[in-house]
Formats: structure tokens, C-alpha cells, sequence
């Protein structure tokens, strides 16, 4: 295994800042004082409310959530590393030309290259999440908690596409996120699978780069919280794999709940197998995808044989190829072989 840090430098994250035109949403101007005040009330209650504590390789951020003071410590992420994720996420929302899913994915590229141990998604929930909602409102009159949920899918499927174009592309394997439309349909059309699979029910494509073409394999549905209707993403993945085609689940598996009757802690919802929640049925009893691929380190992975033969796995994202990265590159030797054989 190879830390990631060790790899051919990836991709600079801040090409984004430098790429790309003003979105779309950013010209929009909420109606009013009110809503603008309101926004702004917003920020300053986050600001007052979240405040970082450092200890010796960890930080323990102090929060007040429905009226009750929470800890919660991140281990792995120091000083140095979170400040520098306030300052990334503040000058890219800043910056009018950069889209709100291109800053929020280069943060999280950032913030996890510089914290190798702690928990991807605890970095995405506990540190990019809250500060996104913190710095938004200064720079762009946008309601934050709205705002993340239209940039924060796009930004994971363009985060999956940067982190592991390193590890797939000096093997001849392109993996690309799909942001629009017209991507999805493409895709979904030369997969045969265009009048039965809605145009939407696809995020990232995997395509094998054969005689300066690309022929695809297989795709990736991404989910940053398994509450995010895995269920409608089932017929285009059974659809997939009828054809032969790859389609794994990969989720940062974002699940915590808050007070008074929650910690915050981010436990994910796949369960155990021995007490499986419907997510995990999925896949290990009923096969929906090839695989799912978790980058929360408190997932806990399938153990032994499972009813569908499909697993789950617990990724450490850190580390290169991780699991999802060598089946994907086992898929794509095996379609390499097949395709080779057909000639």
C-alpha cells in the first residue's frame, strides 16, 4: 500500500478557481432584506456557536445544537490543517468565478490530503459541511443549508473523479464524474441503456482508454449519506450488471444524529451483519450493486460469505488503491480480456 501523499502529484485544486464561469446560482439575489437577514443571523449563531479546541493531534470542535452543547473530537485533524480549511473555503467563495461544488470539492481534497488518519467522512460532515454553512453567507446571499444540498452531490461525484484519477489513469482507466444532463444520457446511450434507465440514475463512468477511445465498463453511484434514496439508483444498477456492466455503490456513509437524543457522532447507517439496516440488505442479501464502497472508518465491512455474494467494504481513503480502486482495476483487466478475445 502507498500513501496517497507518495503518489504522482494529483491534480492542483485549485485548476477549479481558474476554470469554469460564475454559477449560475451565484447571481441570484434572495428576495429581500429579510431573507438576507436571516442568512446573516445564521451565519453569526454558527460562528458563536462552533468553536474549535486543539489538542495534540486531534480537534475538538464545541458546538450548540438544539440547545444543547455537544464535543465532538476529530481525531487526525490538527491545528494547522483546520485553519487551512477555513482559509481555502473562504477564498474560493470569495472568488465569484468559482462554482460553490468546485470549492467545496477542492476543500475536501485539501483537508484530506494535509489529515491522512482521520476519518474522510467525518472531515466531510464535522469540518467542510460546518464550514461551508460558516463562510458561505459572508461572500454569496445564499441560504447555506440550501446550497449544500444542490453543490455538495456534484462536489463528491468531481472529489471521487480527482482522488482517484492518480491511482486509475497510468493503467489506462478513466474515471469521470457526470455533472450534466447530457453527460448522464451519453453515457447511460452507449451502455444500450438509454430508454430504460432515466438520465439521472448515473453519476461518475469508468471506460477503459483503448486506441484513443474510451469504451466504457461500468458506473459508479455516489452517495455522500445513504439517506440520499439509494433505492432509486437499484433499477439503473440491476439494468448495469444485467449487461455485464460495473456498478458499485461508493458512499462516504454520513449518518449522525443530533441532540438531545443524539451525540453527532458520525456512525453511518449500514449497520452490522448481524443487525442490518435496509442499506446494507442492498447489497449483501440482495445484490442491487457490485459492492459497497465506504470511506467512513466506523462502517462496519461484511465478514465471511454473504447471501448475494456482494460486499461491503471500509475504505481508507489515504491509502493507494484502496479496495475500490483495485476492484475497479480488476473489472477493467477483465473487460480488457474479454473485449481482446472478441477480435
Amino acid at each position: 500500500m502507498v500513501a496517497l501523499g507518495g503518489l504522482k502529484k494529483q491534480h492542483e485544486f485549485f485548476q477549479w478557481a481558474n476554470r469554469g464561469k460564475q454559477r449560475d446560482g451565484n447571481s441570484e439575489r434572495l428576495g429581500g432584506l429579510r431573507r438576507y437577514a436571516q442568512a446573516a443571523f445564521l451565519f453569526l449563531n454558527l460562528r458563536d456557536s462552533m468553536r474549535p479546541v486543539w489538542g495534540r493531534g486531534f480537534t475538538r470542535l464545541k458546538t450548540t445544537v438544539n440547545r444543547v452543547q455537544v464535543e465532538i473530537d476529530l481525531e487526525g485533524v490538527g491545528k494547522h490543517a483546520y485553519q487551512r480549511a477555513r482559509t481555502v473555503l473562504d477564498r474560493l467563495l470569495a472568488d465569484s468565478t468559482v462554482k460553490n461544488r468546485d470549492a467545496i470539492a477542492a476543500a475536501f481534497i485539501d483537508v484530506l490530503r494535509r489529515c491522512p488518519e482521520a476519518n474522510a467522512s467525518d472531515l466531510w460532515h464535522h469540518v467542510i459541511y460546518r464550514l461551508y454553512c460558516q463562510i458561505l453567507p459572508r461572500h454569496r446571499p445564499q441560504n447555506p443549508q440550501q446550497s449544500w444540498v444542490r453543490a455538495s452531490g456534484e462536489a463528491l461525484e468531481q472529489f471521487v473523479q480527482e482522488w482517484y484519477t492518480p491511482v486509475l489513469a497510468p493503467h489506462n482507466v478513466e474515471i469521470k464524474a457526470l455533472i450534466s444532463r447530457d453527460q448522464k444520457k451519453k453515457v447511460l446511450e452507449e451502455m444500450g441503456l438509454g430508454a430504460e434507465v432515466g438520465d439521472s440514475k448515473l453519476d461518475v463512468s469508468l471506460s477503459l482508454v483503448m486506441g484513443g477511445s474510451g469504451q466504457i465498463f461500468g458506473g459508479v453511484h455516489i452517495k455522500a449519506s445513504l439517506a440520499e434514496r439509494v433505492s432509486d439508483d437499484v433499477p439503473a444498477s440491476r439494468a448495469m450488471m444485467k449487461k455485464g456492466l460495473f456498478s458499485p455503490l461508493w458512499t462516504l456513509d454520513v449518518k449522525s444524529f443530533p441532540p438531545p437524543h443524539g451525540d453527532l457522532v458520525n456512525r453511518g447507517e449500514l449497520g452490522t451483519q448481524e443487525g442490518p439496516s435496509e442499506k446494507r440488505k442492498y447489497i449483501e442479501e440482495h445484490g442491487d450493486f457490485d459492492g459497497g464502497y465506504s470511506g467512513n472508518r466506523r462502517t462496519v465491512p461484511s465478514a465471511g460469505q454473504t447471501t448475494s455474494g456482494k460486499r461491503i467494504y471500509r475504505l481508507n481513503l489515504s491509502e493507494q488503491p484502496d479496495d475500490f480502486a483495485r476492484v475497479v482495476l480488476e473489472r477493467a483487466a477483465r473487460w480488457r480480456s474479454a473485449a481482446s478475445g472478441a477480435r
